[in-house]
């Protein structure tokens, strides 16, 4: 890698993490008394390969379903904890959610951290009976690069190829049967983010994150992308995708990327729905951002269109629980 690719990754990623941590002591806040929190459990040796886990102590001993998050940060940033508070959300509603924790790009480069994915789920379906999770109900979410993750991890579901081309293991892709997919503020096709024609390519400082992701300069990054070998890098959607609920942020360019990847399920048949983020949550993954009644609007609206897709839900007091006691 060209030394000039490293050090300019190194300052966004100084300065993306930075204000991460500025929002982050915004959304500072007691952990909630009726959920466990169980902190950097580690799937890896690496030092940000650790998953965060939540879940209601009231569900404690009965089989939940699973929400697998995985943050964004452009590939070259991201605290996992910033994403409690949304996360929390899910543990309410009586999910285990495990929060995935990642390698930040230059000093690690594609597809390491498809492969950290890749090992933090196996180690989340290795241990489901430990952290009490039905395996059968498992919905995945993420936001701005980490909607490329969890995209990339549909794919393998029916085009194994995924995993032999790029040395990828994946022991238990056979157990992975995902109901449902959130993404919130995604980009999903590192060529669509490349092709000037697109209005997504105007993103800010997106050639940095490209760069540093692959680990070359940008025009070399380009030729990789569109050969043979480099279209491995983006996922293909397929049949096999769960139905996927798209939430897009009406002030962000990326918004384009949600509406081509709608486009993509449509023509394949799957289930889809795009949710507009507006107002003061209408800024690039500000989604997840629980400062504001917007937020949670956004989320009850999550909350319907996943909790269908389940195998067991009621209504109770206008709010939707899993059903626990089957």
């Amino acid at each position: 890698m060209k030394k000039s690719v490293y050090i300019r990754g190194l300052v966004a990623q100084g300065w993306y993490n930075f204000t991460e941590g500025l929002v982050q002591c915004l959304l500072l806040k007691p952990i909630d008394k009726n959920l466990i929190y169980n902190k950097h459990i580690k799937y890896g040796n690496g030092k940000l390969q650790y998953i965060n886990f939540f879940s209601r102590k009231d569900l404690s001993h009965k089989k939940k379903p699973l929400l697998i998050y995985i943050h964004g940060g452009s590939w070259v940033s991201g605290i996992t904890e910033m994403r409690n508070s949304y996360i929390a959300e899910w543990a309410k509603m009586g999910f285990v959610t495990a929060a995935v924790s990642y390698s930040y790009a230059p000093q690690k480069i594609y597809p390491y951290q498809l492969q950290e994915m890749f090992n933090a789920i196996d180690y989340i379906l290795d241990n489901a009976d430990e952290y009490e999770i039905d395996i059968n109900n498992i919905v995945l979410a993420g936001e701005s690069a980490g909607g490329y993750f969890i995209s990339y991890a549909c794919s393998v579901i029916k085009n194994r190829y995924f995993l032999t081309e790029n040395n990828l293991t994946f022991r238990n892709v056979d157990l992975f049967k995902v109901k449902g997919l959130v993404s919130i503020s995604g980009c999903y096709d590192l060529r669509r983010l490349c092709d000037k024609s697109k209005p997504q390519s105007g993103f800010p400082d997106l050639k940095t994150m490209i760069k540093s992701y692959l680990g070359m300069p940008y025009d070399e990054a380009v030729e990789y992308l569109f050969s043979d070998r480099g279209a491995n890098v983006s996922p293909v959607v397929n049949e096999a995708y769960p139905p996927s609920f798209i939430i897009w942020a009406d002030k962000d360019l990326l918004r384009y990327e949600s509406f081509d990847f709608a486009d993509q399920l449509n023509d394949c048949n799957v289930p889809n729905s795009l949710y507009k983020a507006d107002g003061i949550i209408g800024m690039h993954a500000w989604p997840i951002v629980t400062l504001f009644r917007k937020t949670y609007s956004c989320l009850d609206a999550t909350f319907d269109f996943i909790l269908p897709l389940l195998d067991d839900y009621f209504e109770k007091e206008d709010t939707w629980f899993y059903k626990t006691d089957k």
